[in-house]
C-alpha cells in the first residue's frame, strides 16, 4: 500500500471502448498524472493512443477486457488483473464501465486492492429481461465491495438506484466534462473540402454508429427537410459497426447524395466549427461528451430526451429537445432552426456559455481525485 508522503498509484481500467468513455479515460489519466498520482493504464487502445498515454508520463499495460462473457476469458482476466495489481502494487483500482467493472473488482478484491467504480453508460438494450436481471444482481453483489461509485450524470445515478439496487450514498456524480481550444487552426475548411457551397446549411454528428445513437432515425429525418430546404447537407462523423447499414438506408431514402459520411477523424474541432446545427438523435445516453463539445462551440443543438441529456439540454433555451426515434419530430425540430435562425443563435448562444461554466474538463478531474483519495484513505 501507498507509503506516507508517497505519489498515489492508481491503475485506470478499461474495456476495449471508442468514443466519449474513451475521451474521458483519456483526458482523466493525463488530468491525474497533472494532479500528482502516478497512473497505470490497463487497456487496449491503438498504438497512438498508448503513445499519448505513454507522453503525458502512465505506464501503460496493454489489457484486454471483451464487451462479451465468456467464463474461461473472464478468469483468465481476473487473475492476470491480479497479479498486475500486486506486482505494481497498486494503491486503488479505478473500473471504467460494467465489464472492467465486473472483471476489476473481482480481482482488486483477490488483491485486496481499494476499487472505485465508473458507470459510463446504461446497459445495452440487446441485454434482454434475463440478461438485465443478471447484471443487476452481479452489481448489487459487487456494489458491496466498492469502495465508491461515481455516475456521469443523475440519470445512471437514478438507474443505479432503483433498477439496481445500490445504495445511493456510495454513489457521487461527476458529470463528464471539456477542454475547448483556445484557438482552431483557419486553414482547415471542412465545408471547402467536402465541397459544401456557402448557400448551403450544414446539419452534422458526432457519434459511433452503433444501434444507441440512433442515427438511422436521423436519416430517416432527411428527406422530411429536403422538401423544405433542399440546400442542406447532412454529415455523420465517426465509424463504427452500422456504417454499410446506414448508408444503405441513405440510398434507399434517395438522400445519399445530402449525407456525407466522413468515418473517424482526429480533426473533430474543425467538424464542429464547421456545423451550423448539431443533433445528437440518441436512444440512451449516459451524459453525451459530443453534445457538451457541439455547445461549447457554440452550436444550436437537438438532441433526444433520454439519459443525462436533459441535465445539459433545457428545451426552448439552450437547445431542443425530441422524443427518441422520432424522425418527424427531428425533422421539424432541424426545420424550427433554418427557418428561426435568430432563435438558433440565441440556444447557441446561452448553450455556449452554461457548457463553459458547469462543465469544465478541470472540475471532473478534481471532483474524480477527490473520490479515489476518499476511497484510499477509508
Amino acid at each position: 500500500m501507498m507509503e506516507y508522503g508517497s505519489k498515489p498509484r492508481v491503475a485506470e481500467l478499461l474495456r476495449n471502448a471508442e468514443g466519449g468513455m474513451k475521451e474521458h479515460y483519456m483526458a482523466l489519466i493525463k488530468g491525474l498524472i497533472d494532479s500528482g498520482f502516478d497512473v497505470i493504464a490497463l487497456c487496449r487502445l491503438s498504438k497512438k493512443d498508448r503513445d499519448r498515454l505513454t507522453r503525458c508520463g502512465a505506464i501503460v499495460v496493454p489489457f484486454t477486457i471483451r464487451n462479451r462473457f465468456s467464463p474461461i476469458r473472464s478468469i483468465f482476466a481476473i487473475l492476470r488483473l491480479y497479479r498486475l495489481l500486486r506486482r505494481h502494487r497498486v494503491d486503488i483500482l479505478h473500473c471504467h464501465g460494467f465489464w472492467a467493472g465486473l472483471i476489476g473488482r473481482i480481482a482488486a478484491l483477490l488483491a485486496g486492492c481499494p476499487c472505485i467504480y465508473t458507470i459510463h453508460n446504461f446497459p445495452p438494450g440487446n441485454l434482454g429481461s434475463w440478461g438485465r436481471r443478471a447484471a443487476a444482481r452481479i452489481e448489487g453483489i459487487l456494489s458491496r465491495i466498492t469502495k465508491k461509485i461515481i455516475a456521469v450524470s443523475g440519470a445512471l445515478k437514478n438507474h443505479a438506484t432503483l433498477g439496481l439496487g445500490i445504495d445511493p450514498e456510495k454513489i457521487r456524480i461527476v458529470h463528464n466534462g471539456i477542454d475547448l481550444p483556445d484557438q482552431i487552426k483557419k486553414d482547415q475548411d471542412i465545408r471547402r473540402v467536402w465541397g459544401i457551397d456557402s448557400g448551403e446549411k450544414l446539419v452534422g454528428t458526432v457519434a459511433r454508429l452503433i444501434p444507441a445513437k440512433g442515427l438511422d432515425v436521423l436519416i430517416e429525418a432527411v428527406p422530411l427537410v429536403l422538401r423544405e430546404f433542399p440546400n442542406t447537407k447532412f454529415m455523420i462523423v465517426g465509424d463504427g459497426p452500422l456504417k454499410s447499414v446506414l448508408m444503405t438506408k441513405a440510398a434507399n431514402l434517395k438522400c445519399g447524395k445530402n449525407i456525407i459520411f466522413v468515418g473517424h477523424s482526429e480533426y473533430i474541432w474543425y467538424y464542429y466549427r464547421a456545423f451550423d446545427i448539431f443533433v445528437l438523435p440518441s436512444m440512451s445516453e449516459g451524459l453525451g461528451i459530443a453534445l457538451l463539445e457541439a455547445m461549447g462551440m457554440g452550436k444550436p443543438v437537438i438532441a433526444s430526451d433520454v439519459g443525462g441529456i436533459k441535465e445539459i439540454v433545457k428545451h426552448n433555451w439552450n437547445g431542443y429537445l425530441v422524443s427518441p426515434g422520432d424522425s418527424r419530430e427531428l425533422a421539424n425540430a432541424v426545420l424550427f432552426y433554418l427557418q428561426n435562425p435568430e432563435r438558433a443563435d440565441e440556444y447557441a448562444s446561452i448553450g455556449r456559455t452554461e457548457i463553459k461554466a458547469k462543465f469544465p474538463l478541470e472540475t471532473m478531474i478534481n471532483e474524480t481525485s477527490q473520490a479515489i483519495l476518499e476511497a484510499i484513505s477509508k
